[in-house]
């Protein structure tokens, strides 16, 4: 359930602080989630220490599970507190592994496979996890220190440099899969540190943020009573309990996401680098769907909007599995490209609608 904020920033000192550490905190975290993409990068390195396409659908699994299932226990703790910083910051402390398993990944060959895919998934239930606790506290910070009439402003230009940045590390990405000079998994292990260095920059300017106090609530009940209380006020909101399943169903369907690359690799013909073209694609794709959400949401109203973030994401696996009919390796790329650029079309909704809405 959401938390109601109001602009409580005293000052123009901190108001500005606030403004740029959290809009380099965006700035930063969006490529850094590029190269440790759930969608590309990490299931193109499952598949190959593994083979197994079980695991493979873990990745996606995990990513969602770890995304929803913190959200009740972290509003039930965090909603009696007048700061939501030292939460945010605890939250993400659990991107410390992917630096750590980038480094496992550069001296593979000394490390046991067992215990090196082992690493590979708790590093990737941790980060999600982590997430998961960390969405509702920023969004909370968010709407404390960014003023109403500035928050466009803010979420534009994030949006602007932060998928210029990605956009730009996708070709990085191929650059590096492709290379000779680096063999597997060192060269995902590179990827990987550097997606750690510009976590960690995020990290430094979420801590840069000054927070002002906000409007709390009762002291956190047990959560079995927490929960008991949920069906009794999603009956009272029906509507609120719609938008939630709407988003919740979008969501779910990203639990495909592995599959896509790994089908491209393997049922297309692709090369491996041409994740890195994926990367750019999607991200291309998620600029494009901010400025058809924006204008949709704004003019026929964010619970209509979700529709047809739903259509939107019903294209991606049909461009994907209509590549197969293309006879031509070139063909099958560029159908596969159009399939990532309404991954990131439906992805920009699913975060337009939970921002706008929730």
């Amino acid at each position: 359930m959401a938390v109601p904020v109001r602009c409580t920033v005293k000052g123009d000192a901190n108001q500005r602080r606030n403004f740029w550490a959290l809009m380099w905190d965006g700035i930063l975290f969006t490529p850094a989630l590029a190269l440790f993409d759930p969608a590309t990068t990490m299931p193109l390195l499952v598949d190959r220490l593994t083979g197994s396409s079980m695991l493979v659908g873990l990745v996606g699994t995990l990513r969602f599970a770890g995304m929803w299932l913190p959200a009740l226990p972290i509003a039930n703790y965090v909603k009696h507190r007048e700061r939501k910083l030292p939460w945010l910051l605890y939250a993400c402390l659990a991107r410390i592994p992917v630096g750590l398993l980038g480094a496992a990944l550069l001296f593979a060959d000394k490390i046991p496979a067992a215990l090196l895919l082992a690493l590979v998934f708790i590093t990737h239930s941790l980060f999600w996890l982590g997430e998961g606790c960390a969405g509702l506290t920023w969004t909370d910070i968010v709407g404390k220190c960014i003023p109403q009439g500035q928050r466009g402003r803010f979420f534009g230009l994030m949006q602007a440099f932060g998928s210029l940045g990605a956009f730009c590390l996708g070709f990085f990405v191929t650059w590096v899969l492709e290379s000779d000079a680096l063999s597997f998994p060192a060269n995902y292990g590179v990827l990987f540190i550097l997606s750690f260095v510009l976590f960690m920059g995020s990290f430094a300017a979420i801590a840069l943020v000054k927070e002002p106090p906000g409007k709390v609530y009762k002291e956190a009940e047990p959560f079995a009573q927490f929960l008991r209380r949920v069906p009794e006020y999603l009956k009272r909101e029906p509507v609120f309990l719609q938008i939630v399943a709407k988003i919740f169903l979008i969501g779910l369907s990203g639990l495909a996401l592995p599959f896509y690359v790994v089908y491209a690799k393997e049922i297309l013909g692709l090369s491996t680098g041409a994740a890195g073209y994926f990367i750019s694609a999607q991200t291309l794709g998620s600029v494009v769907g901010g400025l058809i959400w924006g204008y949709l949401g704004h003019h026929r109203g964010y619970r209509r909007m979700l529709g047809y973030v739903g259509i939107a994401q019903a294209v991606a696996p049909a461009a994907a599995l209509s590549a197969a009919l293309v006879p031509s390796i070139g063909g099958r790329l560029a159908v596969m490209l159009m399939a990532y650029v309404f991954l990131g079309i439906g992805a920009s909704g699913w975060s337009v609608g939970t921002n706008c809405i929730l």
